[in-house]
């Protein structure tokens, strides 16, 4: 079978890291504050970009503070990542179209700026034929490159048959990792063996991504991952007796699908809403605010003391309050992305 490989350079459809550039176009100058002074006299709804001081209100104070990132001469963006677009004609046009809706999405919800590397390559094919693409694995996985980092996205034909939602999810779950690359420096450092200087804390990465693609599915789809899946696989008792070992990948084969590392995260974000935080704050420290700090292997349980308030060690005594069934962690249905991470 002939095989056709489509290649797309595109800027991704993610708004610049740039307070005051209220136009999108990666320059602060007097249109923007045009837009700013036109939406406090003409509107009643806050266009959130035109609030740069960002505490709910758009009125004189954004003036001058758009005013003074132009005098001061503090015009500097941060561009979206450059992603390569390599989608295999053995994928249906109905994946295709749905996984750029989904890019579109994630890129909006969770924008991967050019903070840390400028560049990601997406190869994309269906299981059913052989890799196209010589050089990279089979699989799906965040890997490193020259340039940046390889989304592979080898989807299984049995997906397409059963009409699995994972071949939709996969794409959230891998997206969420290149956003967490794109916000902590040091997961972006090499991690085949143990490096202080990295991240590698395996509960909190997959962990993390399990539970974004799970509430991805449940906004868009109205598909509860948790209770449709999850919930019909094992915990391993390691979580009760020894849950450190979730913080090594080597622990994958009690992980199936990362079910373990997940509900670790759903008890922490429980534990987190113990102590008065609302869900979705609770859920923006352990997705964002965490790794926003830099945190790295060696340091990580310093962190985690500041960010939550209680020690790694305090966390894992809680988790043998919680039985092992995610009934009794799952996340509210009517919880939005959107509110988590505004």
């Amino acid at each position: 079978m002939k095989k056709l490989i489509i290649a797309i350079v595109i800027s991704s459809f993610i708004y610049a890291q740039c307070p005051g550039d209220v136009n999108d176009d990666y320059v602060i100058n007097v249109q923007d504050v045009v837009l700013v002074v036109n939406n406090i006299i003409y509107s009643s709804d806050i266009n959130y970009s035109a609030d740069i001081n960002e505490d709910g209100y758009v009125n004189v104070l954004d003036v001058v503070s758009i005013t003074n990132i132009i005098l001061n001469g503090e015009n500097t963006c941060v561009y979206p990542i450059d992603i390569i677009y390599n989608i295999h004609e053995s994928l249906p046009d109905d994946w295709v179209s749905e996984f750029y809706t989904i890019i579109d999405n994630l890129s909006d919800l969770i924008p991967a700026n050019q903070n840390h590397f400028n560049e990601l390559t997406i190869y994309a094919w269906n299981s059913s034929v052989e890799n196209p693409y010589p050089g990279i694995e089979g699989g799906t996985y965040i890997g490193g490159s020259d340039d940046g980092f390889n989304m592979v996205l080898e989807i299984n034909e049995m997906e397409f048959e059963w009409n699995h939602m994972h071949r939709y999810s996969v794409i959230a779950h891998e997206y969420f990792h290149v956003y967490q690359l794109s916000i902590n420096q040091p997961m972006n450092q090499p991690n085949g063996e143990y490096n202080p200087n990295g991240l590698s804390i395996k509960w909190l990465i997959e962990g993390t991504a399990t539970a974004f693609e799970s509430m991805y599915v449940q906004n868009y789809y109205n598909y509860n991952y948790f209770i449709n899946d999850l919930i019909h696989t094992d915990l391993s008792n390691s979580i009760h007796t020894n849950p450190s070992i979730f913080e090594s990948y080597s622990s994958n084969n009690l992980d199936m699908n990362y079910s373990s590392s997940v509900f670790m995260v759903l008890v922490l974000a429980k534990e987190l809403i113990e102590l008065g935080h609302s869900e979705e704050d609770a859920f923006k420290m352990i997705f964002q605010d965490f790794m926003f700090t830099g945190v790295k292997n060696s340091d990580w349980e310093n962190y985690f003391l500041d960010i939550f308030g209680f020690s790694v060690n305090d966390f894992y005594t809680s988790l043998q309050l919680y039985p092992l069934n995610f009934q009794y962690v799952v996340p509210s249905s009517s919880l939005l992305l959107q509110q988590i991470f505004n």
